[in-house]
């Protein structure tokens, strides 16, 4: 079992911690262990949101096209960067 070393507190207002408590105790719960599992599950999928991409098949054939056949120098730009002066750090 992982050791429980934090602690959070919230506030809320009574009608809340009412309708908290009916409800994991409808699911056999303690007060605590009903809010931990909903923010942990809500918590993992937030976060799987934002780190997985998902597409559609021609999308996702598309995307794959794009990294293996990265774009050409535009010229003009390769030219400038070429005439322009070095950056000098100040340190």
């Amino acid at each position: 079992m992982v050791a429980k070393d934090y602690r959070r507190e919230l506030r809320l207002s009574s009608s809340d911690d009412d309708l908290i408590t009916e409800a994991a105790g409808l699911v056999g719960l303690s007060v605590s262990e009903f809010l931990l599992g909903r923010a942990v599950a809500d918590a993992e999928a937030i976060v799987d949101a934002h780190h997985t991409v998902r597409l559609q098949q021609d999308s996702r054939d598309r995307f794959l096209l794009a990294l293996d056949s990265p774009p050409k120098p535009v010229a003009k730009l390769v030219d400038q960067i070429r005439k322009s002066r070095p950056i000098v750090h100040a340190d």
